[in-house]
């Protein structure tokens, strides 16, 4: 699958029109079509915006490679959220556990 074929695709499983993407890029709806036809290619600067609308790498854009996962944004910051709590919860449990053990350790030396 080359670059065009990405660009449509994505665009495609996000329910995009090609006015939308043209939008929020500051580009025109023929621009987008060039990309996605083959007829041309998007700036680098454009290569990068268009990772972040459509979730993936930019190594996935330009090379197939890399984050393909076609995730929303909103699903990612809650999932990167889920992760934070996650670690939270560990590292607390991680730190009652060596205060306990301490408070044992001072505890059999004064009995």
């Amino acid at each position: 699958m080359e670059l065009d074929e990405r660009l449509l695709a994505l665009r495609k499983s996000n329910h995009f029109s090609q006015e939308e993407i043209a939008e929020r890029l500051g580009v025109s709806r023929q621009a987008v079509s060039k990309w996605e036809s083959g007829q041309g290619k998007p700036e680098i600067g454009n290569v990068i915006k268009l990772a972040e609308i459509y979730g993936v790498t930019t190594d996935y854009l330009l090379l197939g490679k890399g984050f393909a996962e076609n995730i929303p944004q909103k699903q990612l910051s809650r999932t990167f959220r889920r992760m934070i709590a996650v670690i939270a919860i560990i590292g607390a449990t991680a730190g009652i556990t060596v205060l306990f053990i301490a408070a044992l350790g001072l505890l059999s030396r004064v009995l």
